[in-house]
């Protein structure tokens, strides 16, 4: 029996059994059904650090809803597929991860009372008056799958992050130099004229063998050649769908609230502002006191007396306490005061404090109408895991060796489905996830015809295939793609003859001739333009960006350039480069100081990530 049970506490049923147990451990009063991911498979390792699916799988609903808050209900319900978010969020993890570290090697940090202001300052968090309600912020967090622990973890880490982010591009500066260059380049116009030839004329004219056709056949056959393809069934098994199935028993929701209701009462969190007098006479503390006590606004007497040099000139305001945010003595006589009130005088290492309780939140159990949904969605959660190792022990069972998926999941009432073709890179949908792949094409599923083991997806979700249809790869016949090629070796013929075409105008140009002359003689049409500047739109703005990227022409001479883009080229003479005639005046030069400095910090901050990323070592 011992072995039985040793054998079964590896892999996916594992997973799930435990997953079962916290889930009832979240009913009854606990954490969060995922604040632990020790089950979960290990996605990749960044620099000897794991990722969990399970942070892929938070990433990816993080994803989606910065995209549905961003863009509503205009996104494709097909982009906010797990199969597509999910490799952006893999490199959003990357990143990240990457910075974290970087950060912690840097010896950054963040104290409780900044992380305090944050998460009250927080809109989701916060009621319709814009004050911060406990209620909302634990139910905001069970959403999202975190604990008030783990979230602010995950938070601590963002903002040390955007401490190392602000210490690299803010680090940056301008000088005068750069100021006058950036100013050059932004105001100078540029007087051009440009004529443009066009290849439709050529593709008439252009005429292509069969020998040609065939020789680019043989010479490029990779071209044409269709990958090896696979079509599966397969059985996609998750507690998700599961839990959807499942019913509420109303009785049962209230009877476990009443059974637990201290379970929802938010913990008590206390808003503190203090005057700290770090080395204090008796006079100066009973002077401190008088004025208390006769109704002078604590604030005033903070910003004139505090020696708390980050709180004085914010009234004295600490932040939100737990009652673990302060030295013990300063956390005892929070506790006795009433909102509104201020202590005597308290003595702790850092000095003498003057507390006042700003405000006090939480201790109040939420009510069941409150708590119902939550309730609801752990039972939902609970029955599925259940019925999860139920199903995966049967669909193991019954898919060995089975003819078809659809008489096995109509065995189990689940659902058979069946995906597009897909070589061995993957496909779209379930084909997308490499695993899945890389067994539709394995041994057992392509050569045997067999079905698939459980292929784990993630911790509560897995996927059974099986082979129907199976395509090697082939070349198509040349009969099937010739006007393919001979259209493709057109469009190269006429692309450089436009070329030769364009280069040959260009160097008469050279030469010294006219640009009107040459046009007429080629039957084009020559644009004149002055003082065009770089954000102009009436024409072309390919035509005007190289435009902007020709060398200036040297003193009585013209610059001579052109570029070809689809299916026509473009001449260009540059004759001047005019810079502003006047300096930038003095008002406008600090708005523009900062934005120079903020895109050269941002470039600094980019090159700095891409050295994380290419010092790192990644293992997928």
């Amino acid at each position: 029996m011992l072995q039985t049970m040793r054998d079964n506490s590896k892999g996916v049923v594992a997973g799930i059994l435990v997953g079962l147990l916290v889930i009832i451990f979240a009913l009854s009063g606990a954490e969060a059904l995922f604040s632990s991911n020790n089950t979960a498979q290990t996605v990749l390792t960044i620099n000897g650090q794991d990722i969990t699916e399970t942070e892929v799988s938070r990433a990816i609903e993080q994803q989606k809803q910065q995209l549905r808050s961003r863009f509503g209900d205009s996104v494709p319900e097909d982009f906010l597929s797990n199969e597509n978010l999910r490799e952006p969020a893999i490199e959003n993890l990357i990143r990240r991860t990457l910075l974290t570290q970087a950060a912690a090697d840097a010896g950054m940090t963040v104290s409780d009372a900044r992380l305090n202001g944050v998460i009250t300052s927080i809109p989701a968090f916060q009621n319709l008056e814009g004050q911060f309600d406990p209620a909302r912020y634990q139910q905001s967090l069970r959403m999202l799958a975190y604990t008030p622990a783990s979230y602010k973890r995950e938070l601590t880490r963002d903002l040390t992050v955007n401490q190392l982010a602000s210490g690299v591009s803010d680090s940056n500066f301008v000088t005068d130099a750069e100021l006058e260059h950036l100013v050059n380049l932004n105001f100078q116009t540029r007087d051009f004229s440009f004529a443009t030839l066009s290849a439709e004329k050529l593709m008439e004219a252009v005429e292509v063998s069969d020998e040609e056709i065939e020789q680019f056949y043989q010479q490029n056959s990779e071209r044409f050649t269709v990958p090896e393809m696979v079509t599966v069934e397969y059985i996609d098994l998750s507690v998700d769908q599961l839990a959807d199935e499942q019913q509420i028993d109303e009785a049962r929701l209230r009877q476990q609230y009443e059974e637990n209701i201290e379970d929802f009462a938010p913990s008590v969190e206390r808003h503190a502002a203090h005057i700290l007098l770090e080395e204090p006479s008796d006079e100066l503390i009973a002077q401190v006191q008088g004025k208390i006590d006769s109704g002078v606004d604590f604030s005033e007497l903070a910003a004139e007396y505090s020696d708390d040099l980050g709180s004085k000139d914010s009234g004295g305001d600490l932040g939100i306490s737990s009652g673990d945010a302060f030295p013990e003595e300063f956390e005892d006589a929070l506790a006795s005061l009433s909102v509104g009130e201020v202590s005597a005088p308290v003595e702790t290492d850092s000095g003498t404090h003057f507390i006042k309780l700003l405000d006090e939140t939480g201790g109040e159990p939420t009510s069941f109408a409150e708590q119902r949904d939550q309730l609801a969605q752990q039972a939902r959660r609970a029955g599925a895991e259940a019925r999860f190792i139920e199903l995966l022990s049967e669909l193991e069972d019954l898919s060995y060796n089975a003819e078809s998926l659809a008489n096995v999941a109509q065995q189990l009432n689940l659902a058979v489905a069946q995906s597009e073709p897909f070589a061995r890179s993957g496909g779209s949908g379930i084909s997308a996830f490499p695993a899945v792949a890389k067994a539709s094409f394995g041994e057992e599923v392509l050569t045997h015809g067999n079905a698939s083991e459980v292929i784990e997806l993630a911790p509560d979700r897995v996927v059974v295939v099986k082979k129907i249809a199976h395509e090697p790869s082939f070349v198509r016949p040349m009969a099937d793609v010739s006007d393919e090629i001979a259209m493709t070796l057109r469009e190269q013929k006429a692309a450089a003859q436009l070329a030769e075409k364009g280069e040959a105008l260009q160097q008469r140009l050279e030469a010294g001739a006219s640009f009107t002359e040459l046009a007429e003689s080629e039957g084009l049409e020559v644009t004149s333009l002055e003082a065009v500047e770089r954000s102009n739109m009436e024409q072309p703005r390919a035509v005007v960006e190289f435009a902007f990227g020709m060398a200036r022409p040297s003193s009585g001479s013209t610059t001579v350039d052109g570029f070809g883009a689809s299916g026509e080229y473009t001449v260009l003479e540059l004759s001047a480069v005019n810079l502003p005639e006047q300096s930038l005046p003095e008002v406008e030069k600090p708005a523009l100081v900062e934005s120079l400095a903020n895109l050269l910090g941002s470039a600094d901050f980019a090159s700095y990530q891409q050295y994380l990323e290419d010092t790192a070592d990644i293992e997928r």
